[in-house]
């Protein structure tokens, strides 16, 4: 048998060349290049297709496996694509790193279930990384979910998207099954979901891979992430990993991945963990890691008419009267404080000597303390009110983005970082709701955290440093 090609093009080397059209329209081509499986994509659109000249975006490594051969694929129409593949014994030196193997992948198909979507809600908290949510779908005729079968299950993956018209999908999160529940006479499925960190940081433990031994910081927190099986992240790297800081680690057997991965961000100064909402994974610092210190933007509401109060509380847990930032003067042997009073905005009465103490690292000059001391005196001066408010729908707003909001009058704002969030979405309208703590700043460190720095950081029991 002969075949006839209407088209005919170079697509790039490698070897076990494959391609998968899949119902959406994309087409992956799939080859083995220098031992790795690599991955490219095209989107060819709808209407006539300009066959003869396909193009793939760049290639990416759609396996974490090294040293591929004999690679073959099968697409499932509906199910997904399954590939099987040999790999070659890895060492390092003597010792071996993964032993000789075959191995079979399957990528999910992916399934647009949009139109059965009935209402839902998202809810983020800048404080918890863990965000939840829960969508209620109608399930006609149990095509969703059934008595017998069911298309949603524990662990699904179901990625959440916002579109206006025309426009461009927004994403919303990233979140995986938790539960899902089927009325047989109501036609409806409805099912709680959490994100990256909920489902595979916070369910998973340590077990037997417990042992960090010490290296880059930067190179434990991935090998943590890589075990836990997060495939998409992003880790602060070190200017020069030869001389950076280097830390191991030793984690109770029973300890989830994510309070392992926060004890070890305890370590470094201003480091934090994120979840974007198109569920990758950063990790650094605050100040200074660009995907981190960019995710958060500063929006301006006017009371009344873009948003409306739903609630307001007054605490002076986090408000103090003075603040004192401390450091230990080795040549003298002594501390050396500096102080600064704080003038509270809302004048309220507090005891005269309430203080926050801050301590720096040793040495530190004293006009570096009375500066520091100065500015976390007029951040203070507007802790202590956390205001709820309610508006239609913004799907762009996250926890730690900066709000500015207007009287009607103009005559006073109240600024604060947003700390939590609700949307809620569905046939019966979209709104969403957030929190604004008032002693948030946008690019600062949060006055809780450094709070509860100050009253002494708790270290997880049974957490060991390796030095």
């Amino acid at each position: 048998m002969e075949l006839a090609f209407e088209y005919t093009t170079n697509l790039g080397a490698g070897a076990n060349p494959a391609s998968i059209h899949l119902s959406s329209g994309e087409v992956y081509l799939f080859s083995v290049d220098g031992g790795r499986l690599k991955a490219k994509t095209w989107d060819p659109g709808s209407g006539d297709v300009a066959w003869d000249f396909p193009t793939f975006g760049n290639a990416i490594n759609a396996s974490r496996d090294v040293s591929l051969s004999l690679y073959r694929l099968k697409n499932v129409p509906r199910v997904g694509m399954f590939g099987a593949w040999h790999q070659d014994q890895i060492l390092s030196g003597e010792t071996e790193i993964t032993p000789e193997r075959q191995r079979i992948g399957i990528w999910d198909a992916l399934s647009d279930i949009s139109k059965y979507l009935q209402s839902g809600s998202i809810r983020l908290d800048l404080a918890n990384i863990v965000a939840s949510a829960t969508l209620t779908f109608k399930n006609p005729s149990q095509v969703l979910s059934g008595e017998a079968n069911s298309r949603i299950t524990p662990g699904n993956k179901i990625e959440l998207y916002f579109t206006a018209g025309d426009s461009d999908e927004y994403p919303m999160g990233v979140f995986y099954v938790d539960r899902a529940e089927m009325s047989a006479t109501g036609g409806e499925v409805s099912i709680d979901m959490r994100n990256v960190s909920g489902k595979i940081l916070k369910d998973q433990t340590f077990n037997a891979d417990r042992s960090f031994a010490k290296d880059v910081y930067t190179y434990v927190i991935e090998d943590i992430l890589d075990i836990a099986g997060v495939t998409s992240y992003s880790v602060q790297q070190p200017d020069d990993p030869l001389t950076a800081f280097q830390i191991g680690m030793l984690y109770p057997a029973d300890m989830d991945f994510l309070t392992g991965l926060n004890e070890i961000i305890k370590a470094a100064l201003n480091w934090t963990m994120r979840e974007t909402l198109d569920g990758q994974m950063l990790v650094g610092s605050e100040l200074t890691f660009e995907p981190i210190s960019s995710m958060y933007s500063t929006y301006q509401f006017n009371r009344g008419t873009d948003l409306f109060g739903r609630g307001i509380a007054r605490d002076d847990n986090e408000v103090y009267a003075k603040v004192c930032y401390k450091s230990f003067d080795t040549t003298a042997q002594a501390n050396a404080y500096a102080y600064a009073d704080v003038t509270h905005s809302l004048e309220w009465g507090l005891a005269p000597h309430k203080t926050l103490y801050i301590a720096m690292p040793d040495d530190t000059d004293v006009t570096e303390l009375q500066a520091l001391a100065t500015d976390m005196a007029i951040r203070l001066a507007y802790a202590g009110v956390t205001e709820q408010f309610t508006g239609p729908f913004r799907p762009h707003i996250i926890p730690g983005d900066e709000a500015q909001i207007t009287e009607a009058d103009s005559s006073e704002r109240l600024i604060g970082l947003i700390t939590t969030i609700e949307h809620s979405f569905g046939e019966n309208g979209f709104s969403t709701s957030f929190t604004v703590d008032s002693g948030g700043r946008l690019g600062k460190p949060q006055l809780k955290d450094m709070i509860t720095k100050a009253n002494g950081n708790t270290t997880a029991e049974n957490v060991k440093r390796l030095y």
